[in-house]
């Protein structure tokens, strides 16, 4: 009897300790990550390699969490939180194995006794292929959720869709690389109810799976019209927005002209890095949501000019169209882009009061100072144009400069000299409005619109974009008028040019 009552409670501790271990193994199982009040729960079990820490102290801080997936691959999360409170949190999936991996992610909402949720989806006609990229893929967030305990506001969250790709890169000769995101898969896995919200990362071998959201203290938009009018924009504008948001910054689609070629090519695309749209309706509306994207922004530029160890933001992929002409390969200077980086890095600054910001804009028109200084310009009888881009691995010297760009200097060095007072910039834009008048009306084509580009020969090429020219000569003339100066016969000539061709 004795000897049965020994093996009965032998065997109750051992159940016992094998529902200890059990509870332990599922605890282990699941990685937390702070997001304020609330928990980010990664449904796997993880290895913590390494954290790093980055932040522009009056805007935002990041936490990059980096996870090992023995024997399978790597799982990373950026957290950034704003200055406001809210949160970003941007995750990936490296799946380096050769079979498929799958990440259960959950946000719980412990507090919240109701919820509702507006899907971002519209019935829209499919997008038409594009000359220049090709068909983008991305759609926008998967909508907007809203926690509420007992009639009481606790925050809402924009959900994206996820994202599938394989990472393409082209090697060169002279050390350097392009890289490209070749996009398999684009999926909505959310799932949501009154206790939280959650969806699964898929990666198909040697791919990798991204998806992020949004967390905000306040509701985001001020109105639903305001709401309203943004989802549509989204898909109505879908070039001018960013979809894809990833721990190294935002993915866009890119021409086709790229190398190594994919027709789904995606990747780090400056012009919609910047975040122009939101970033000019937040000045307008001050709603919360353009807000975050401002400082999301700011974060995605600093951070990727981080990683490459740059004063200045490179195009980390090859153009195909530049490297046959002009053999340039990544990465390489886009001064339009720079030039737009800059101008929005210091308007935020200003509204901010950030130093860093605010410095962006002499900063960048001291780079373009250099560039002059050593000849990466297209010299005219009286002036000259800074050339469109520069690598200082390019093989030939020869770079065009197109009216556009020359332009956007120009204005880019006026505004310097607003900023500092210092002569120096005035001049330079003196002397590129001088190289834009002394080529004269060579600038029109034979059906009244404008050239896109003047080359080192000073001959004109290229079919000129349809209002963007258009718009940096007007900005130009009202500039330059606003120093107390006279309207040029030259540009006003350009301009009623380009708009009777538009009227045709």
């Amino acid at each position: 009897m004795k000897y049965l009552l020994y093996m009965l409670l032998a065997a109750a501790l051992l159940l016992a300790g094998c529902e200890e271990n059990q509870s332990g193994s599922q605890a282990a199982a699941i990685e937390k990550i702070p997001l304020g009040d609330l928990e980010l729960l990664l449904h796997q079990p993880l290895t913590l390699q390494d954290t790093s820490e980055s932040s522009l102290s009056s805007l935002y801080k990041d936490i990059l969490y980096t996870y090992e997936w023995e024997h399978q691959g790597q799982v990373q999360v950026r957290i950034r939180t704003l200055a406001n409170g809210d949160r970003f949190a941007m995750l990936q999936l490296d799946n380096e194995s050769s079979e498929p991996l799958a990440l259960d992610v959950s946000v719980p909402q412990p507090d919240a006794s109701d919820y509702y949720f507006i899907d971002w989806h519209r019935d829209v006609k499919e997008r038409a292929h594009d000359g220049v990229i090709g068909l983008d893929k991305t759609t926008p967030p998967s909508g907007l959720l809203r926690y509420s305990k007992d009639g009481r506001f606790l925050y809402e969250a924009v959900v994206s869709k996820q994202y599938q790709s394989m990472v393409r890169t082209e090697l060169y000769k002279n050390g350097q690389q392009s890289n490209v995101r070749e996009l398999t898969a684009e999926k909505d896995t959310l799932q949501h109810d009154g206790s939280g919200f959650s969806f699964t990362l898929e990666a198909p071998p040697n791919q990798l799976s991204e998806q992020w959201f949004m967390l905000a203290k306040e509701p985001l938009f001020k109105t639903a019209d305001h709401l309203s009018d943004w989802i549509d924009f989204q898909y109505n504008h879908y070039q001018e927005v960013n979809n894809w948001f990833t721990v190294d910054g935002s993915i866009k689609k890119l021409p086709w002209s790229i190398e190594p070629f994919t027709k789904q090519g995606y990747g780090h695309h400056l012009g919609t890095m910047i975040e122009k749209e939101a970033i000019d309706r937040y000045f307008k509306s001050g709603d919360r949501y353009f807000y975050n994207l401002t400082l999301q922004s700011v974060g995605n530029l600093l951070e990727y000019r981080a990683q490459k160890g740059d004063s200045i933001w490179k195009t980390e992929y090859t153009s195909t169209w530049l490297k046959q002409k002009y053999d340039i390969t990544s990465p390489y200077v886009d001064t339009r882009h720079n030039e737009l980086i800059a101008i929005y890095l210091h308007r935020i600054g200003k509204e901010f009061d950030e130093k860093v910001l605010i410095d962006a804009l002499p900063h960048y028109a001291d780079y373009l100072l250099n560039l002059i200084a050593i000849g990466n310009i297209v010299e005219t009888k009286r002036g000259y144009l800074p050339a469109d881009y520069y690598s200082p691995h390019q093989g030939k010297q020869y770079i065009h400069a197109s009216l556009n760009h020359a332009l956007g200097e120009a204005n880019l060095l006026i505004d310097a000299y607003h900023a500092t007072g210092e002569k120096k910039y005035l001049d330079a834009a003196g002397q590129i409005r001088r190289g834009i008048e002394s080529l004269g009306e060579q600038w029109i084509r034979p059906n009244g619109d404008l050239w896109y580009q003047v080359n080192r020969d000073l001959s004109f090429d290229g079919n000129d974009y349809k209002w963007l020219t258009l718009g940096d000569l007007i900005r130009h003339e009202k500039k330059w008028q606003a120093l107390g100066n006279k309207k040029s016969p030259v540009l006003q000539k350009l301009i009623e040019s380009k708009q009777n061709a538009l009227a045709k």
